[in-house]
């Protein structure tokens, strides 16, 4: 994962070296269009929502054609509640544990869990307007903030005591008759999340607190004759191969025909962000 990381780095560096150069060779021919002549001459503020959430930030010119934008993203309003089966509903008599404890969990079909999104970031963004005659603009830079992008835990707090034991009583009897029975918790897809010993369910999807970012932008977050601008920004944030990870620190296998869930999103390496902005200028 680091040798991953330093990977993307490095060539985010490149690709930033490459855009202000090529961006050099145009500052003869680029005209005053986002900002005038200066270097910290003007600051704007602005609004701004789209996928990496809510935020605010801040805008200043380093040149002719390169803005510094910082500020502030994210969300975590809220959490979407679903239900989960429990495995141990499906058993079969001939599959069943010959035990009280199982036959309790054998007695509910389902159970409610809620996801909670909690992804928020600092960012800091270099953007380069190459073009005279077009408010389009390069940006690179890095998000850096949570490591948990959401997680979802049952909503009866320590109310699953009855698949813990149920689970429990499965294991020993797998350990002392050498069988080979499925755990009992909650399915999603084909893994199956068990609960703790406090009779809980806590499962956060993990990605990296430092996240990349390049992207392309249209509109003008330093306006030239007007106090208000708005801007669109269109981009990927390259945040690692998300993991599951459970409430004791284990993490859920995130390959092979089991993986479930896990599976589905451990080829999203990148978050899309479509962001819109809109700004004032205060000088």
């Amino acid at each position: 994962m680091l040798n991953d990381m330093k990977h993307i780095i490095s060539r985010l560096i490149i690709l930033i070296a490459i855009m202000f150069s090529a961006a050099g060779a145009n500052a003869q021919t680029v005209d005053r269009y986002h900002a005038q002549d200066g270097v910290f001459n003007h600051l704007s503020v602005g609004l701004n929502f789209g996928l990496s959430g809510f935020g605010v930030d801040a805008a200043m010119p380093v040149c002719k054609i390169v803005t510094l934008r910082g500020g502030f993203a994210g969300w975590g309003i809220g959490n979407y509640k679903f239900k989960a089966i429990n495995t141990a509903a499906e058993m079969t008599p001939s599959q069943s544990v010959e035990d009280d404890a199982v036959r309790r969990a054998q007695m509910v079909d389902k159970v409610e869990l809620a996801i909670e999104p909690n992804f928020w970031n600092f960012y800091l963004l270099a953007e380069v307007h190459p073009f005279h005659d077009t408010p389009f603009y390069f940006a690179a830079g890095l998000f850096m903030g949570s490591k948990n992008f959401l997680q979802f835990s049952n909503t009866n707090d320590g109310g699953l005591g009855f698949l813990y034991d149920a689970n429990q009583k499965v294991q020993d009897y797998n350990n002392l008759f050498h069988t080979n029975y499925q755990p009992i918790g909650l399915k999603f897809g084909d893994y199956v999340f068990t609960a703790d010993e406090n009779g809980n369910i806590n499962v956060r999807m993990k990605t990296n607190a430092v996240k990349p970012y390049i992207g392309v932008g249209f509109g003008q977050h330093l306006a030239q004759k007007h106090r208000v601008s708005v801007a669109v920004d269109l981009g990927l944030m390259f945040w690692g191969t998300p993991k599951l990870v459970l409430n004791n620190g284990t993490e859920v296998s995130t390959s092979g025909k089991n993986s479930g869930i896990g599976s589905a999103i451990s080829w999203l390496k990148a978050w899309p962000n479509l962001q819109i902005r809109v700004a004032y200028k205060i000088f």
